[in-house]
């Protein structure tokens, strides 16, 4: 039985690594995801400053109906061999990006959307967010401004700890852009993302690695993630940018 199953895995490894880009691209196009939520590891490397910063937390996202909302939490910050506790929230909401920091009691809400345009912002897709994990993104969208290469996955860093049988793409952009290139893993079982980095012009490289993925209904506890509501302005710095050109 154990060979089998051995049999079975290596096939199964066999047959993803055997994808072309392209239809690594085909088959994120056709997931759909309407719940997801996980938990996140976040690193900035800044060439320049010399310095890493990590942050840990949880991700939330939900997809209804000409709508796409996240938002992800984080509650620790490491800097060096310095840990403490630092609560910030980022939420995509329709038309919004909202920054909270509960610490320092700001409230950021910025319009990233006209209110004229019946289009929302989707959160996750190349270019939109802090964090690029595009889902359900067409293969068309993504051809038209980058290059696509199969990658495996890195052998040393946050990302060499993804499971073997992930499927990489390495995204290069054709125009000029803040970015060098885009790394994108997949679990190939459920063609969702759990692994990005990205390195940016300036030498600066982000790495986010998904583990303990759920693609199931929402908590009440995770949707009240998503809540964007302003809060007191007696007790919260408030400032909500409309949208402008």
């Amino acid at each position: 039985m154990l060979n089998v199953c051995f049999a079975v895995c290596l096939l199964c490894s066999v047959q993803t690594e055997a994808l072309t880009p392209n239809q690594v691209l085909e088959h994120v196009e056709q997931v759909s995801v309407t719940a997801a939520s996980a938990d996140i590891t976040y690193v900035k490397i800044d060439p320049i400053l010399e310095r890493r910063e990590i942050r840990t937390g949880t991700l939330v996202y939900r997809a209804c109906v000409g709508q796409k909302d996240a938002a992800i939490a984080f509650d620790t910050l490491i800097i060096g061999r310095r840990k403490e506790t630092r609560d910030k929230r980022y939420v995509f909401s329709g038309r919004w990006f909202v920054e909270i920091d509960p610490e320092q009691k700001q409230f950021i809400k910025r319009e990233l959307v006209s209110p004229e345009s019946a289009k929302s912002l989707d959160p996750f897709a190349l270019g939109n967010g802090p964090v690029p994990l595009p889902i359900e993104q067409t293969k068309e969208s993504v051809l038209k401004e980058f290059d696509v290469t199969s990658i495996k996955k890195p052998t040393e860093g946050l990302l060499s700890k993804l499971d073997d049988g992930v499927v990489g793409i390495q995204l290069t952009p054709k125009n000029s852009s803040e970015w060098t290139t885009i790394d994108l893993f997949y679990d190939p079982t459920t063609w969702f993302p759990v692994g990005v980095q990205t390195l940016e012009t300036d030498g600066t490289l982000r790495q986010s690695r998904l583990t303990n993925v759920s693609l199931t209904e929402l908590t009440e506890s995770q949707k009240a993630q998503l809540d964007i509501a302003t809060p007191d302005p007696k007790e919260w710095s408030i400032d909500i940018q409309p949208y402008s050109n």
